[in-house]
């Protein structure tokens, strides 16, 4: 009989095929990672300030008016606090480990995640078209929103052309290099993207300013990252010594 693999924080044992399939459907990696959590913050004491900031982004997710049944009501806000303290402690952890870096990180990202654009946006497969009201937008016949509500070939139409707010990370490189460099108000010249032609007027830039939100944001994901480096290597730990 195969000899079992004993778990970390866990007072079990599993074999190596189980534990194969527990970690192929994420099963493995989520209770380590919470047992693992759970470890990292035993010692740590959240201040008061932390702690209702994190009630404050959680009760945004609860309605805890609607519920009529006072026994789930009162349910609900013991688990609620329960999470709530951990979370706050794993903000704090966080802050402690990573606190010096997070500036230098967010000016990195600063200019492609953080920062903010509103656009309008006009596209069509018709090039002559497409140019026929980049003039006209030009010399103020029309406007980029008027044409786009009634011309435009994406979902766009539907709300004049404007989109955003986005980040240029999250759009096409060639619209995000456009919407960097250009100013407010001012249509950019035809350009095609994947076989459509695109007119776009970048409408409004909101640069992003350093503050506790994105210190707070960027020491959390740091502390995931650690904690799936801390994963990964228990795991493969696990399967070589079995091996």
């Amino acid at each position: 009989m195969a000899e079992n693999i004993e778990l970390p924080f866990l007072n079990t044992k599993i074999s190596l095929f189980d534990l194969q399939n527990l970690e192929k459907k994420g099963f493995f990696r989520t209770i380590f990672i919470e047992l693992l959590k759970a470890d990292k913050i035993k010692n740590v004491i959240p201040n008061e300030l932390q702690i209702n900031q994190t009630k404050q982004e959680l009760c945004l997710k609860y309605n805890l008016e609607q519920l009529k049944n006072k026994k789930d009501n009162e349910f609900i806000i013991h688990n609620l606090n329960k999470e709530i303290y951990k979370l706050a402690s794993l903000k704090k952890l966080s802050l402690d480990k990573f606190s010096s870096q997070a500036e230098k990180i967010f000016k990195i990202r600063k200019d492609y995640h953080y920062d903010q654009y509103f656009y309008s946006l006009l596209r069509n497969k018709n090039k002559s078209q497409i140019y026929e009201f980049y003039y006209q937008i030009e010399s103020n016949e029309s406007s980029i929103n008027n044409l786009s509500k009634e011309y435009s070939s994406g979902s766009e139409k539907s709300k004049l052309g404007i989109i955003g707010p986005v980040n240029l990370v999250n759009i096409n490189p060639e619209i995000a290099e456009l919407l960097k460099f250009s100013k407010d108000s001012v249509i950019n010249d035809p350009i095609e993207i994947n076989n459509e032609w695109y007119l776009i007027q970048r409408e409004n830039f909101i640069p992003a300013k350093y503050s506790e939100y994105y210190k707070n944001q960027i020491c959390m994901e740091l502390l995931e990252i650690e904690l799936e480096k801390k994963y990964e290597k228990e795991y493969l730990n696990l399967i070589k010594n079995k091996n």
